[in-house]
């Protein structure tokens, strides 16, 4: 057992609840400084684990009806199968390369909800349609699937945000729709890298002793927690993290 991990997994599986990001997201970084694996086993081994933690924390959001299953429906359809392309890519692109895109989608993501919060009424007021236009869904959920199998994520880092922001969903019914969709695109994601040999089986074990308890927790407490708080924790520790992960990923040695 991997005393390291097995704290990674008890502090990731809580945030990627809490946050609906699925867990990969924040995983590969931490797991790439603290563990010190291979990059691309940095970005995959967490990958299994996010079915787990989008299993366990949709449980409490189904409850509380949150999940707008029109939006995840039409989401899949576009997501499911660029998910599968973007997997295989991560096979030809460099590990360097993976580690600092992840860096600054963590660190753009993480702008847009600290926006999103200085100017909530703002949004609030924008008049979204009640049946969001299929075709935008559609689009939408091609490219983040695409962007998703390339860095071997769930794509709830994506997805929450564009949820907000794109189709007027709450910020609580994005986490809960965007961990629908997580659960389901990760299947083949997690399928393919194993395949390829880029899952620490070890170390995934031992995150996910950590991550069954927390990804439970961190559900509720989201379910409790004022949306706004939600949304400018959220955008702050991606920020933050983002930039440093940057920062030791451009000077490491690969």
């Amino acid at each position: 057992m991997n005393v390291g991990a097995v704290f990674i997994g008890l502090v990731t599986g809580f945030t990627s609840a809490f946050f609906g990001i699925g867990g990969s997201s924040i995983d590969t970084p931490v797991i790439r400084t603290f563990l010190n694996l291979p990059p691309l086993q940095a970005l995959a081994t967490p990958l299994p684990l996010t079915i787990l933690t989008a299993s366990i924390a949709i449980f409490s959001y189904r409850k509380v009806s949150l999940i707008h299953y029109r939006v995840a429906g039409l989401t899949l359809l576009t997501a499911f199968p660029t998910m599968i392309i973007g997997s295989f890519a991560t096979a030809i692109l460099p590990g360097k390369f993976l580690m600092l895109f992840t860096a600054v989608v963590l660190v753009l993501v993480g702008i847009d909800f600290i926006v999103k919060d200085l100017a909530e009424k703002s949004f609030a007021m924008l008049d979204y349609p009640e049946e969001r236009p299929a075709w935008k869904i559609l689009i939408v959920g091609g490219v983040i699937g695409l962007l998703s199998g390339v860095l071997a994520n769930g794509g709830g880092i994506f997805f929450v945000p564009a949820f907000v922001m794109l189709f007027g969903l709450k910020i609580k019914e994005a986490i809960a729709t965007s961990l629908l969709v997580v659960l389901i695109i990760a299947l083949p994601g997690a399928a393919i890298q194993a395949s390829l040999g880029h899952v620490n089986l070890a170390v995934m074990l031992s995150l996910a002793l950590g991550v069954i308890p927390m990804a439970y927790l961190g559900a509720k407490l989201d379910i409790k927690t004022k949306s706004k708080v939600v949304m400018l924790l959220y955008g702050i520790t991606m920020v933050v993290f983002g930039i440093y992960f940057f920062a030791s990923q451009l000077l490491a040695q690969f």
